[in-house]
């Protein structure tokens, strides 16, 4: 983790490593960008399936033939104890939690990339039809992939990274991050980012955050219980509302110089919708 894994030299793939989890090829179409600085595309690239279904891993290391590289034993014992004792000399860094979002569907979802240095595949929380992940990153830059119903994917609708090969991964830089340190110095270090930022560019803005469509109603918020009929034994109420259309201010078309306006509350075990009608000037 952190920005030594993207200068590292390692020539090969790696695949994530899941229980109960077979792997098939993923499909993704071929892009022109090129990595960003301070990426290695061999870090970058996601772990391949192997042709006879096995995966020689090691740190995330395969060759690309199917085979076990040279040395691929792992290091000794004593090596890994050093390496271990060094990483907890280390001054500790500051990490960043950085929610990782998949919304386009699936019915299970897992996330990798070099935080983990592809090694395994964490499931991602479900929620309707969108999936999310909180990590805590290392400052610097990361890549990332989505294994969606065991085929590799990457989400179109954030930022991505091709190697020379035409693989494409996600990636985040969350090297600009500044922590919470107190209301003076966190507000002297956002102003101080605003004043970096305040300059004048030949950059064009993209039209596309200004000529978005307005998100859509949610289906729920549909069900006005003013335009449903009343129940038959007691025509003079209204059917029960459902909870989340409570406390939403709902209009009709302006019609004959009049706006009809109309509320529904809740006070304990009762429900009570208010109409307002409104003339309007002219």
């Amino acid at each position: 983790m952190g920005n030594s894994q993207f200068n590292s030299s390692k020539d090969g793939e790696g695949g994530p490593d899941r229980e109960g989890g077979g792997f098939s090829d993923y499909q993704q179409t071929r892009t022109a960008a090129g990595a960003p600085g301070g990426f290695s595309d061999a870090t970058f690239a996601p772990p391949v399936p192997m042709g006879d279904g096995r995966r020689h891993l090691y740190g995330g290391v395969a060759s690309r033939d199917g085979t076990a590289r040279p040395g691929a034993e792992g290091p000794p014992g004593d090596a890994m104890d050093v390496e271990a004792k060094a990483d907890e000399g280390e001054e500790e860094e500051e990490l960043v939690p950085t929610v990782f979002r998949w919304e386009h569907g699936g019915r299970q979802v897992y996330i990798t990339g070099t935080f983990n240095n592809w090694e395994k595949q964490i499931p991602m929380h479900r929620s309707g039809n969108d999936f999310t992940y909180i990590h805590t990153l290392k400052k610097g830059k990361h890549a990332f992939k989505f294994i969606v119903d065991d085929e590799w994917r990457f989400a179109p609708d954030q930022p991505t990274v091709a190697d020379i090969e035409g693989r494409v991964n996600n990636f985040i830089d969350v090297s600009d991050f500044v922590g919470y340190t107190g209301e003076e110095n966190f507000e002297a270090n956002r102003l101080k980012q605003l004043e970096a930022n305040d300059k004048y560019s030949q950059c064009t803005p993209d039209l596309d955050e200004y000529t978005k469509e307005p998100p859509p109603l949610p289906p729920h918020l549909r069900h006005i219980i003013l335009n449903k009929n009343p129940p038959a034994n007691d025509p003079s109420a209204l059917p029960v509302p459902q909870h989340v259309a409570l406390n939403h201010l709902y209009c009709t078309a302006i019609k004959d110089g009049m706006m009809v306006l109309g509320m529904t509350e809740r006070y304990k075990q009762k429900f009570v919708t208010t109409v307002y009608y409104s003339t309007m000037p002219g």
